[in-house]
Order: structure tokens, then sequence, then C-alpha cells
């Protein structure tokens, strides 16, 4: 068994499994890799309530005789720390004890230190001699510390939290039989503590999804045309996503003048927040909100109608979506979290944006719809860059690195 405790939530609907259409891929991906080597995949996570769920993408169901992956879904997904302490947590460490013993492989990360279910079970397996992949997708130290903004006690609170979180991601890379870490920041920060560290990207489209040359002439010719400067986003609705960051940086270009549209596809707590923004700024003919989609060839397809990616987070962010949207051929114009400036030096496909001048950031919008000579030169190397970065070709590294590194503890152990 391939084991994979993990914090994000299976959806229960009635006897039915379900899980993110993007996830459900991931794990599809991860599965055909390692071509059974380990024997079936197998998910232990919190239990969530499908009609509770607020996502970003459409949910399937996962049947472990049709697909050949297992969730098992565990304790409540929306049960606060206190209880989680005080009474789930014996009960999730039995059921983790129970499946990590029986397990070839167990893969996992740092998770919330309030309620740390992927830490627990990846640490039993450490301790039991069971070998290990590490993996760690965001900078939740920098996140925490930008989060927090200029609140003395939130900034406090943050260095308190990221102090503790940084042994967490210390011990596990130096205990792990292989740490996947997401980016070259990760891989600077926590390398030097690990046996066999890797730079990893998690994306879910395939080479073959890679938008072909006719949708960039397509974009040259839409620019050609007059018509707007078409912007997207497709991610969940939550706060530290700066989705009002971007619907105001696009009411400042609007108002300057700019032909500029921004469509949202996804969903989330803050939608109506964003609604009600878009009203008051009276963007109803800029700004759409399209509702979820389904993750796929279709998806990409979709987003290649577009002029480029606008992303605007309040901290440090890794979004798959990057990586969708270079599939697409799109450009990324995003504010310059560490996570953007690293792909703007690794890919050269970004336009970024400063965090702490919003006057300029709308200016840089106007500026683009303005010349689209610019994001029509991005395009190429944006598609270049999902062609190297399709998931395809990650995920084969992935199974070359564990099967090199689980054989190696194996003949060490022996």
């Amino acid at each position: 068994m391939y084991l994979i405790p993990i914090c994000a939530p299976i959806l229960i609907e009635g006897e039915r499994r379900l899980v993110t259409t993007d996830w459900k891929r991931s794990l599809e991906l991860l599965r055909d890799s390692l071509e059974g080597r380990y024997g079936p995949l197998c998910v232990l996570a919190p239990s969530l309530p499908a009609d509770r769920f607020e996502g970003s993408t459409a949910l399937e169901e996962l049947d472990v005789e049709r697909d050949g992956i297992e969730l098992v879904p565990s304790i409540a997904a929306d049960i606060r720390a206190r209880a989680y302490w005080l009474r789930e947590r014996a009960t999730w460490r039995e059921q983790a004890a129970g499946l990590v013993s029986r397990a070839h492989v167990v893969h996992g990360g740092a998770d919330n230190l309030f309620k740390p279910v992927m830490t627990t079970a990846w640490r039993l397996a450490a301790e039991w001699g069971v070998p290990t992949v590490f993996v760690q997708d965001t900078d939740i130290v920098l996140q925490e510390r930008e989060l927090a903004g200029d609140d003395r006690l939130r900034r406090l609170r943050a260095a308190i939290y990221g102090s503790l979180y940084e042994r967490v991601v210390r011990d596990g890379v130096s205990r792990a039989t292989l740490s996947l870490l997401k980016g070259r920041d990760l891989v600077q920060r926590y390398g030097p503590f690990g046996r066999n560290v890797r730079e990893f990207h998690d994306t879910s489209h395939l080479s073959e999804h890679v938008v072909g040359e006719a949708v960039l002439e397509r974009r040259r010719e839409h620019a050609g045309s007059g018509a707007p400067l078409r912007f997207v986003y497709c991610g969940r609705f939550v706060e530290r996503k700066g989705l009002h960051t971007a619907i105001e940086l696009v009411a400042a270009a609007v108002r300057a003048g700019a032909a500029v549209t921004y469509d949202l596809v996804g969903d989330g707590p803050e939608r109506a927040r964003l609604e009600a923004l878009v009203a008051e700024r009276g963007l109803g003919e800029h700004v759409r909100f399209l509702g979820t989609a389904v993750y796929g060839p279709e998806l990409i397809a979709r987003l290649g109608a577009y002029d480029g990616l606008l992303f605007t987070p309040s901290a440090e962010d890794t979004p798959r979506m990057i990586f969708d949207g270079y599939a697409a051929g799109l450009p990324l114009v995003a504010t310059d979290i560490a996570y953007a400036r690293e792909r703007a030096d690794a890919e050269g496909a970004t336009v970024l944006l400063p965090r702490s001048d919003a006057a300029r950031g709308a200016q840089i919008l106007a500026e683009l719809a303005a010349d689209r000579s610019r994001l029509l030169a991005l395009g190429a190397a944006a598609r270049a860059a999902g062609e190297y970065h399709a998931a395809d070709a990650w995920y084969a590294r992935r199974a070359r690195w564990t099967f090199e590194a689980v054989d190696a503890a194996g003949r060490a152990a022996a």
C-alpha cells in the first residue's frame, strides 16, 4: 500500500465518497506513475458532508473497485483544535497506525499545527522504519508572516507559529526517505537539513493538453481587433487569494480608460463580498463570476481564450493554477510574492505587480491593455513552460526518485 494521510477532506454524499476533480486527477497520475509497485493507493483523510464543501472545482466520485484508489474517511474535518486534541486525536492516530503498519510507503507533510493529522501519521512511519515521502508545497512560515501584516499581535503569533512550523519541516526533511519541495526557495531553505531533497511542482495538466500554436495566433488576431484585454482567475475565492485587490486594480484601470475584462472561475466564501464589490465599483460589464469548473483538458482549452492570468494574493502562495495557465499559453500577471518572482526568473512568462503600490499596479494593467505586444510575446514562453511542467513529466520524475529512494532504504535496512 502507498498511504497518503492528508488534511484535505474526503466529501461524503450518502454512500458515495467524493473529491475535487483536480485532486482526483493528481491521485490518478500518482497511481499510474507508481505502476502498482507498492500496491494500491490509500488516502486517509478527515471527512466532510459534500453539501458543506466550499471549493473552486466540481466534485467526482472515487471508487476503489473501479479506480484502484481507496478513500478512508476519518474524523470530522471541521472540528475545532480543542476537540481534536481532547477527543479525536486518539481516533485519528489509531486509524493511521493501523494503515501505516501495512504500508510500503507513507506520503505526508507538515500541516496545520493545531490539527496535525499528516504530521502524526508520517512520524509514526518514520519511527517504525516505513519509507516516507515528505511533501511541502508552500512556504507557510513566510505566508503566515505576510498575512499578519502590520498588526503587532498577529506578527507575534506568526513568529511563534512560524518557529514551531520550521522545526516540523526541518524534522520532516531530515527523516524522510525522499523530500519533494515546491520550488527553488523551499529547496534552498530546507535542503541543507535533508538527506534526499528534490524540487517538485505538483501540476495536473498533461503534455497533450498544452495548447497549440493556433491558440496563440487567435490571441494575436484578437489583440489586433481592438477588443478588450481578457484576464482570468481560476481557483478558490478566499481572502488570502487577494481577489478584492485584483478587482480594485481592474476598476482603477477601467477608470483610466483601459479596455479590460476579468473572469473569475471558481467559488468560495468570499463570493458574496466580491460580487458586492463589483456592483459597488460599477464593473458589471467588466467582471464576471463563472462558477466552478470540472478540471481537465476542457478547462485548459477554455483558459486559452484569455490573454493573461491575473493573480494578486496578499501573501505567499503556490497555486497549481499558474501551471494550468501556462498550459493554455497564458502569461502570469501577479503581485510580486516570492513564488511569482521565482516563476519570473525560471520561465520568463510573468509580469510582476508591486504589492505596495496599487496605483502602479493599475497603471501596469492599463499599459498591458494599450500595448498588447508584451503579453503576446510572453505567451510563447508560457506555452513552453506548460510543456516543461506537464504532469506526466513531473510524475515520471517523481516515480523514479521514489523507486530509487525506497530501494536504497531497503538495501540499507537489509
